[in-house]
């Protein structure tokens, strides 16, 4: 085991010099600092300073080569910063330069004045920051948002954010396109814009998504502020923190064209009913139950070892929408197109369904 030396009695430990410091702030080549007398025109510059702006060190710095070097645009609204130190007064500054090799770098500047016995301003103090990495990752993100924009802009008439909670945050666009208030919006009030036939399905496949952390899909009918009804799929995911948990909840309200009841296109639809044209009488939704039950669905899973991710993607359907087909005690009546879709895909999977009268409803092996 190695064992430490003791210093000797009355050697006082090595002390680091602050040159030693400011070469390693130096070494990470984003930062540089000067010094100068302000009544003349030459100033002392750190390496790092050279570094920063692509000169060789052996070479004379000035303050009119420095100003010089800013950029073209920039040099109405920055050259002025000797002046403003000669004048005693202190600057923060970000700005362009164009090194000797034509590069172009994004500087930090900020400076002193050192007064003289005098009172009058006689030395000037500054460090330079190279921030153009900062720059270059905002300038990508204000891209990546402004594409965001414009694809929202294009294909849907409500973006929207939500607490972790489920609850509204930011919903500027739902405000202008129903007419509501902020307030009147909080809570479950936004639901009040909803048609009273589509409140309670929304309400379930909403809260269903957000107790399970899963994405939102649905269909419903929206009060414009003009209004008239019209029909919108509001889609929406969470926004995870790195341990999981969900920071919020985005989405967009997408416009459907032509579209009657739960997203059925008008042409297909039943007038008297608005189910699905075609649809037998037994898929109705007063005898549903016949077509598929939540006690089943969950067997023929087990059954077939499917997860509830595998039979959505089977069934086309989303995950939340299986959830609620599951539960028993959901008062949400699916879409009798939704769970022949289920159907169908559990029979292609190997199971076959089974309704004697007389008997609750059975599955078996295909």
């Amino acid at each position: 085991m190695r064992r430490s030396v003791p210093a000797e009695v009355g050697v006082p430990p090595r002390q680091i010099s602050s040159r030693h410091f400011l070469k390693l702030i130096e070494d990470t080549g984003k930062v540089g600092f000067w010094s100068a007398d302000l009544r003349a025109d030459r100033l002392e510059a750190s390496p790092g300073l050279y570094r920063i702006l692509g000169l060789d060190p052996a070479s004379e710095l000035t303050f009119g080569f420095g100003l010089d070097m800013i950029h073209p645009e920039d040099r109405a609204a920055h050259g002025d910063q000797i002046a403003v130190l000669r004048s005693g007064q202190p600057i923060s500054r970000e700005f362009r330069i164009i090194r000797p090799d034509w590069t172009q770098r994004w500087v930090l500047h900020h400076a002193e004045v050192v007064l003289g016995p005098d009172g009058i301003p006689s030395q000037g103090l500054g460090v330079v920051f190279d921030v153009t990495a900062q720059h270059d990752a905002m300038i990508a993100l204000m891209q990546r948002h402004d594409r965001l924009n414009a694809l929202v802009a294009a294909t849907a008439s409500v973006f929207w954010v939500n607490k972790a909670n489920g609850e509204p945050s930011e919903m500027p666009q739902w405000m202008a396109l129903t007419g509501q208030t902020h307030a009147q919006m909080q809570g479950w009030g936004w639901l009040d814009a909803v048609h009273p036939d589509d409140r309670a399905r929304t309400l379930a496949a909403w809260t269903t998504a957000v107790e399970h952390t899963e994405p939102y899909n649905t269909d419903y009918r929206v009060l414009c502020a003009d209004g008239i009804y019209r029909w919108f799929n509001a889609r929406g995911a969470p926004v995870l923190n790195r341990d999981g948990s969900v920071r919020e909840w985005v989405g967009v309200c997408l416009k459907v064209a032509g579209r009657s009841r739960y997203g059925a296109s008008s042409s297909t639809t039943d007038a008297a009913t608005d189910w699905p044209k075609g649809t037998n009488a037994a898929h109705r939704p007063s005898e549903m139950e016949d077509l598929l039950t939540p006690g089943q669905i969950r067997a023929a899973r087990g059954l077939t070892g499917l997860s509830k991710d595998e039979l959505a993607a089977l069934a086309k359907v989303s995950v939340s929408t299986l959830n609620r087909l599951e539960d028993p005690a959901s008062e949400v009546r699916s879409r009798p197109d939704t769970l022949l879709a289920v159907r169908r895909a559990l029979e292609g999977a190997g199971v076959e369904f089974i309704f004697e009268a007389g008997k609750r409803p059975g599955i078996r092996e295909a």
